[in-house]
């Protein structure tokens, strides 16, 4: 009878995710053109990001990849994570993949967010 209110013991989460929640997160909401085929080409190479398309802010969102990018401070160290979503459903979510500050810097150009890294690394 006791045993109904002692408190469950959590499962430890993996110490990627326990790091990108302390990182800032953007997210970015991409057209979907093939959500299991950016899944694979990701874990191939992570330059398969530069060739989504930034969903257009007046379109209808029925179906769209929300992209979470996690930075660290310095933006030395970033992370990426697909998710895809249908009428405002999660379907589906990949792993989680490392990314260059170049091709992070690159990546979130292509909707606006604008990270100098040059600045970045005078200021070290």
């Amino acid at each position: 009878m006791f045993s109904l209110f002692k408190k469950k013991q959590t499962q430890s989460e993996p110490p990627l995710k326990k790091k990108i929640k302390d990182m800032k997160c953007r997210k970015i909401n991409y057209v979907d053109e093939g959500f299991d085929t950016l899944a694979s080409e990701m874990s191939a190479d992570p330059k398969a990001i530069l060739r989504l398309k930034p969903v257009n802010y007046y379109a209808i969102k029925n179906k769209y990849i929300m992209g979470k990018v996690y930075t660290s401070e310095d933006h030395q160290e970033n992370y990426v994570q697909f998710f895809r979503y249908e009428y405002d459903h999660e379907c589906g979510k990949t792993d989680i993949y490392p990314l260059s500050a170049e091709l992070m810097s690159k990546a979130l150009a292509k909707v606006g967010i604008i990270i100098d890294l040059k600045a970045l690394a005078k200021d070290q």
